[in-house]
């Protein structure tokens, strides 16, 4: 029998983190822990208003989480059963939960959860460091404190879009991923964008339109230079052998897939339709970058940046080498420790 305790925490960010849908200065993450023959397993919610979900929609599925409902943690189908029946949505949550099962099965086996998946090592690719839309002005500022990451994402979507990414070329002639998050509402408007992007050694795209405009983002696969990546497109329910006629590559996050072993199947089948498999992250701390990270082991990219932009990380876990590599620990479980009380 488990016992669950769950904890929201504001986390806030070291600046204000803006895209093109709107700004923010902190977070609201849920916390779980699930405890069982003195072993505690620990899961990390970020829930995002993209879809639908509040830190208080998170916490309803955990008030329904039975004790006895997960009878058997080393059955993976019985456990994605029993997690996915608590709710018709609110993946975020499903996530933390899976999250916190692994981590107590790892601990349990005394093996780290990236040797029972027999991950071909414990570094990943070199994750980007993410810079959001802000004034033309500030953003030389921004990439000097970023000059420790061998990867610079940028967020568009706004009026002055070229002059950002002018102003990091000024600065810097390092790799440079672009997210424009929805920004760009038409064809002419993106493929303009983008051919004025392709001048600027830009590596991929994310996102360049809304989710809902699949024929126009099929349209703009077909003239595009640079590769375009799926994000708000993909949330781990949709069928990719439709999402590659629109997109180069799929970005997947925990908070939207709902599950590691979900994520894990995307992509295998991401493999099968030839797309590229970034792995990403919500802006969220160390607990769920550390099991994004662990995904990272089979990606192509990697953008787990999110416990780098808070200024406080309740947990330890993942960390960034010197070359920018994500690299993991041996130790049990997920491979995070709780470095302060969140649970009292």
């Amino acid at each position: 029998m488990f016992r669950l305790t769950y904890k929201q925490v504001r986390i806030p960010l070291k600046r204000t983190f803006t895209i093109s849908r709107g700004s923010r200065d902190a977070i609201d993450v849920v916390y779980v822990a699930l405890e069982s023959e003195g072993i505690t397993g620990y899961g990390e919610a970020a829930p995002n208003h993209r879809y639908n979900e509040t830190a208080e929609s998170v916490t309803g599925v955990f008030k329904s989480f039975e004790s006895g409902g997960i009878k058997n943690p080393f059955d993976s189908l019985h456990v994605n059963e029993y997690i996915g029946s608590l709710h018709q949505s609110e993946f975020s949550a499903k996530a933390a939960l899976e999250m916190a099962v692994l981590d107590w099965v790892g601990k349990k086996l005394k093996t780290p959860v990236h040797r029972l998946w027999n991950a071909p090592s414990i570094t990943g690719p070199k994750t980007s460091f993410t810079i959001g839309i802000d004034e033309p002005s500030l953003i030389a500022g921004k990439v000097k404190e970023a000059e420790g990451y061998p990867i610079l994402k940028v967020k568009l979507g706004s009026p002055y879009d070229r002059e950002i990414i002018e102003e990091i070329r000024k600065a810097t002639d390092k790799p440079v991923l672009v997210d424009a998050n929805e920004g760009w509402k038409t064809v002419d408007e993106a493929m303009d964008n983008i051919r004025f992007l392709a001048g600027m050694n830009i590596e991929l795209i994310e996102q360049p339109m809304p989710s809902s405009m699949h024929a126009e983002m099929t349209i703009l696969k077909q003239q595009s230079e640079i590769p375009l990546i799926a994000d708000e497109s993909f949330t781990g329910r949709e069928d990719l052998g439709t999402l590659s006629d629109a997109f180069h590559g799929i970005n997947i996050k925990l908070m939207k897939t709902g599950s590691m072993r979900v994520a894990m199947q995307k992509i295998a089948e991401a493999r099968i339709h030839g797309l590229k498999v970034m792995i990403g992250c919500m802006v969220e701390t160390s607990l769920a970058d550390t099991a994004s990270a662990i995904l990272s082991l089979w990606a192509d990219y990697a953008d787990i940046d999110g416990h780098l932009l808070v200024s406080r990380n309740p947990f330890t876990g993942v960390v960034v080498n010197k070359d920018g590599y994500v690299t993991l620990n041996d130790l049990d479980g997920l491979g995070v420790e709780l470095k302060e009380d969140i649970f009292d």
